[in-house]
């Protein structure tokens, strides 16, 4: 469940074998893949419920969630981004991939707040589009919708939205 391609490690951490055998639900089901290079780290978690963050604390070590840049579970779904999940993750920023003005209304205020809470640093693709980061300079990240604005692109309104 695990590889290592070109210096980077890719590891699968969900779903497992006994999860297909539950029957859960798609979200539940969602892939988890953390993305290293030894020093800088990126944690895709799809769609996942606060329960299967839980779930992945009981299961798997500490050391093998944290990291550098957390994409946003579930999109910033008030269903997701336990308190309990963003401390073992602990990472220096958040990626949220959601669309402007989403039907889901994601993310959602009160994760948001999370996130300001707990200190972290968040861009949406909403209003950033594509994100880029390397590993070279973690801490910083740019948007490709300011780089390179396209003619037809209008400036998304900066409320709700981080950027």
């Amino acid at each position: 469940r695990a590889w290592v391609w070109d210096g980077v490690r890719l590891e699968f951490l969900h779903p497992t074998a006994e999860d297909y055998a539950a029957g859960r639900s798609s979200n539940a089901m969602s892939c988890v893949l953390r993305v290293s290079n030894g020093r800088h780290s990126m944690l895709l978690v799809g769609d996942i419920p606060q329960q299967q963050e839980l779930e992945l604390l009981d299961r798997v070590p500490s050391t093998q969630l944290r990291s550098s840049i957390l994409l946003a579970p579930h999109h910033g779904s008030k269903t997701s981004s336990s308190a309990e999940f963003l401390q073992a993750v602990a990472p220096a920023q958040i990626w949220l991939q959601t669309g402007y003005l989403n039907r889901y209304g994601h993310p959602a205020t009160a994760v948001m707040a999370r996130y300001a809470d707990a200190g972290l640093p968040s861009r949406n693709t909403a209003s950033c589009g594509a994100i880029r980061w390397q590993s070279s300079q973690p801490d910083s990240s740019t948007c490709t919708r300011r780089e390179r604005p396209l003619y037809w692109w209008h400036q998304v309104p900066a409320s709700g939205l981080a950027d």
